[in-house]
């Protein structure tokens, strides 16, 4: 696990947070590794360590295009020694896009397949017919959803913890794709305060990236089932309708939001995911949804790629 000496909590100060007297800090996740920054870290943390105890060589996993996953399992896989396959949706187009130029050059094979074939990804008969193709490897779901991607993000709440002294009061704000960061936030959560008497304890609101998400609700109380975890609902929330269009649909609105947000706070966010959750909180914050006085942990969990990673 990281210390939190990599990471970072900014106050964000401006005219609309004032007018509505929201406090607004952002958790600089993102700060976590150079290269595997924000909640990759945590998913994909005790996959590796799973896959050594189980005397595994070779890491294989699935992502698009431009997947942060595949972008974050090439540098994590060969920082720590394993070979790494993606198995990446739709053709591969020459010259590579820099994620993917990215992943290659870390030693990354990659294997295009169909979208037909890309919906079988969690299909056992598929999934040993690649073992058969490719050798013996390790299985990292898309995204890092399993359980031990959910128990990697429950360092995040021990994190939060050493950083932020008032975290019962807050509420705790993430991006949402695949539920697994949020349902692991709340299973740290809960270990935090199993011991405690006082039921004060933060709420945690995510905002899905993707459209038709309510789906995700299911997802999270899944793996919150799976590792023993349940968690109330009243503890948490997962918001639908600010999408934006859908998974990676990027407006007008949301692009001149992500400049104006940097140019204002000196804090970049990408527009997929952290650009959506801002932009989703200051919304509501505009809505009057927040009553005054209250205090919001926005977490910037990754995505921005290094200057030096685009070639």
């Amino acid at each position: 696990m990281l210390t939190s000496k990599q990471i970072c909590v900014q106050s964000v100060h401006d005219d609309v947070l004032q007018a509505h007297d929201v406090s607004l800090r952002v958790i600089r996740f993102d700060l976590a590794h150079p290269t595997v920054g924000g909640n990759k870290w945590y998913k994909l943390q005790r996959n590796l360590a799973l896959a050594r105890e189980q005397g595994a060589t070779r890491l294989l996993s699935f992502g698009g295009a431009y997947s942060n996953h595949l972008y974050a399992l090439a540098a994590a896989g060969a920082a720590a020694g394993f070979e790494t396959v993606g198995v990446v949706r739709g053709e591969l187009v020459q010259p590579l896009n820099s994620t993917l130029a990215f992943a290659h050059a870390h030693g990354m094979q990659l294997i295009p397949v169909s979208r037909a074939t890309y919906r079988r990804r969690s299909d056992a008969d598929y999934i040993a017919g690649l073992h058969h193709q490719y050798g013996p490897f390790y299985l990292i779901p898309e995204g890092g959803a399993n359980v031990a991607g959910v128990r990697g993000c429950e360092d995040m709440a021990t994190v939060l913890a050493t950083l932020i002294p008032d975290l019962a009061d807050c509420e705790i704000a993430l991006a949402c794709g695949t539920g697994t960061t949020l349902a692991g936030l709340l299973s740290g959560l809960r270990l935090l305060y199993k011991h405690q008497t006082n039921e004060s304890r933060p709420f945690v609101r995510g905002v899905a990236v993707l459209k038709g998400a309510d789906f995700l609700r299911h997802d999270i109380r899944h793996w919150l089932t799976c590792v023993n975890s349940p968690a109330k609902d009243e503890d948490w929330c997962l918001e639908t309708d600010y999408h934006g269009g859908g998974y990676a649909r990027v407006n007008q609105d949301l692009s001149d939001f992500v400049v104006r947000f940097a140019r204002m706070h000196n804090i970049a966010l990408e527009p997929v995911y952290t650009g959506k959750l801002m932009q989703a909180l200051y919304q509501r914050i505009g809505s009057g949804l927040y009553p005054p006085g209250s205090r919001i942990l926005a977490l910037h969990t990754g995505g921005l790629r290094p200057l030096q990673s685009n070639p």
